[in-house]
């Protein structure tokens, strides 16, 4: 097998194994499913790059979400991106199943969760959603582990407070969750 053919045959095990993840995060970050699939798109590409100029990639994984969270920054920080996502409706996002009335009790809580959390905590729980350790978050956002585990544990107590709530049972706050990553919905800019 030529080098182009194992290459292919690479990506496109890592593009199986880690695709849904990355488009995940991508959402979660970008806020739109244009921008997260560009988004996966282009850094299997530039995994493929870099591999075809014979560069070794030590920690696949690890490599593809961040090349990921930075095309992502990288997008929205430019002026051509913020206009395209300026005036996205996100209110079509829903639960793709259940009933209609505990979807709409998750999203409000997925709301007071997501209105709780800063732009670091919800990337911290989302990274930490996806199976990463502390370690590889850490390198990610350029933290130090103590940083990640503090936002973990901030986030996991705004969470718990949720969970306080008389009005809300466990499983609500659990599912909640769960739709608060799969939505995409945005990040809040506190």
């Amino acid at each position: 097998m030529d080098l182009h053919a194992q290459l292919e045959t690479e990506v496109v095990a890592l593009y199986e194994l880690h695709a849904a993840g990355l488009a995940r995060h991508a959402a979660a970050l970008a806020h739109s499913d244009d921008l997260a699939g560009d988004a996966v798109q282009e850094t299997f590409l530039r995994y493929f790059v870099e591999r075809s100029y014979g560069r070794a990639i030590e920690y696949p994984r690890a490599w593809l979400y961040q090349v990921l969270r930075n095309y992502v920054f990288d997008r929205l920080t430019s002026a051509s991106a913020t206009r395209e996502l300026g005036d996205q409706d996100l209110s079509g996002f829903t639960d793709p199943g259940g009933d209609p009335e505990i979807r709409a009790h998750r999203s409000e809580i997925a709301d007071k969760i997501a209105a709780s959390l800063s732009v670091r905590e919800r990337e911290c729980l989302s990274l930490r959603s996806e199976g990463f350790s502390y370690i590889e978050i850490a390198g990610f956002m350029r933290l130090r582990t103590g940083t990640v585990g503090a936002l973990l544990a901030r986030a996991h107590q705004k969470i718990r407070n949720a969970a306080g709530d008389p009005q809300v049972e466990g499983s609500d706050v659990a599912g909640s969750v769960r739709y608060l990553f799969r939505r995409g919905e945005p990040c809040p800019s506190n």
